[in-house]
């Protein structure tokens, strides 16, 4: 019986495993795809990686040593709108993300993350935060805190 029950403890403890390597790996994929969508243009990929709830919440620093907050899905729709306007890519940018922290309870899950950017003018690296809600069995963005490190980022745009 003791047997039975250690057999059938590890099993669970098999699965669990799995069924969370599963879920870290689709929560990599939805932020993968949020950053992707957005330096390529393409709307429907960046809003797809988003909750449209009132309660989605988007902070950065921004390059000219301002910052914004946006708060709820119209919101920031709107706000990142001009971005869209155009479906030509200026610039070629490719995501490198890596040192994945991601702690997730039930249908929610903290993430943070190293990011870098590499265009034609060089490298942008930033410290990233996510907070992200399993809506309808799908890993939704509810929260980004981007810190760009911009120390570095005139003198990469000048070269």
């Amino acid at each position: 019986m003791k047997n039975l029950l250690l057999v059938i403890l590890l099993l669970l403890s098999a699965v669990s495993r799995s069924l969370a390597q599963a879920d870290n790996d689709a929560i990599k994929r939805v932020l993968r795809s949020e950053t992707e969508g957005f330096f390529k243009r393409d709307k429907a990929e960046w809003a797809n990686a988003w909750a449209h709830t009132p309660y989605v919440n988007f902070a950065a620093n921004l390059y000219g040593g301002d910052f914004r907050l946006i708060q709820g899905w119209s919101d920031l729709e709107k706000q990142f709108a001009s971005q869209f306007k155009s479906s030509k890519v200026s610039d070629k940018v490719t995501v490198q993300n890596a040192n994945y922290t991601i702690h997730q309870n039930g249908n929610m899950a903290f993430v943070t993350y190293d990011q870098t950017l590499v265009d034609s003018h060089g490298k942008t690296t930033s410290k990233e935060t996510r907070v992200v809600e399993k809506l309808n069995g799908q890993w939704k963005i509810i929260n980004v805190i981007a810190l760009t490190n911009l120390k570095n980022f005139g003198l990469a745009q000048s070269k």
